[in-house]
Parts: structure tokens; C-alpha cells; sequence
């Protein structure tokens, strides 16, 4: 919005300065309708005045466009951070749901309607085995995924 008023007043100031410029030329000849010399020299001065406020807007409104600039760049940086984190994430959901899946491959072989080793026994040693064994792969993968940084 401060970028938008600073044109507007660019805008209106923009042919002040030649119109004052053109009017202190008039006071200063000897024309019978215009004014003279101590006018020209109050006109002189605002017409300075003009100028001092037109070259500063143009200042502040190359502030302003750099200011612009810088924000837009920092919002794409915060941008692509926000994706690096979300894919760290899903990188993170993928390793668990992979290791899931593992354990999920392993209750389903062992829910089948088929015969199963050590179904005739009578105590859990097989159950734990199996339990075992899963948790064993569990642990030897995710220090796999650590090894290799990606947990």
C-alpha cells in the first residue's frame, strides 16, 4: 500500500516542477500581467521543493521495490524449507510403514489356513520365536535406516 501511494504522489507531482518552471520564467520577463521578481523567487523555492520531494519519493519507492524483493525471497526460502521438512516426514512415515509391512507379511503367512510349524505344541516357544524374530528385524532394520541416515 506504501508503494501504491508513493506512485499516486509521483503521479500528481510529476509535471508540477515544469509547470512551476514555466511559470517563474513568465514572472521573470517583463510582462504587464505576471507578477514580479519577489514572486519569481517564492516560486523558485517551491519548485525546489518539488523536485526534493520527486527525487525522494523515487528514493523510498526503490526502497520499497527492494523490500518487496527481499520478502519474496524470504518467502520462498520458507517455502522450501516447509517442503524439506514435510518431506523428512514422509520419509520418516514411509521407513515405519515399510517395517510395518514386514510384520504385517509375516502374521499373514502364519494366519493361513494351512498347516503351520509347531502347531501340535503346547506352549508359546513358537509364538515368542516368531515375535522374536519379527522385533529382531525391526531393530536390525531401523539401525539400517540409521547407518544410513535416513531415520
Amino acid at each position: 500500500m506504501a508503494r501504491k501511494d508513493i506512485i499516486c504522489v509521483m503521479r500528481l507531482l510529476g509535471g508540477k516542477a515544469d509547470v512551476l518552471r514555466s511559470f517563474i520564467k513568465r514572472c521573470n520577463e517583463d510582462y504587464d500581467l505576471a507578477p514580479r521578481m519577489d514572486m519569481g523567487l517564492y516560486l523558485g523555492d517551491i519548485q525546489d521543493h518539488v523536485i526534493t520531494m520527486t527525487n525522494n519519493l523515487i528514493h523510498f519507492e526503490k526502497i520499497i521495490s527492494r523490500s518487496h524483493s527481499n520478502y519474496l525471497a524470504q518467502l520462498s526460502i520458507d517455502s522450501l524449507n516447509q517442503g524439506d521438512r514435510a518431506n523428512d516426514l514422509l520419509k520418516r512415515v514411509t521407513i515405519i510403514a515399510a517395517l510395518f509391512m514386514a510384520g504385517y507379511l509375516i502374521f499373514v503367512l502364519f494366519g493361513m489356513n494351512v498347516r503351520v510349524p509347531w502347531q501340535d505344541i503346547d506352549n508359546i516357544n513358537a509364538f515368542l520365536g516368531i515375535m522374536g524374530s519379527f522385533v529382531l528385524f525391526a531393530l536390525v532394520c531401523l539401525l539400517i535406516a540409521r547407518w544410513l541416515r535416513l531415520f
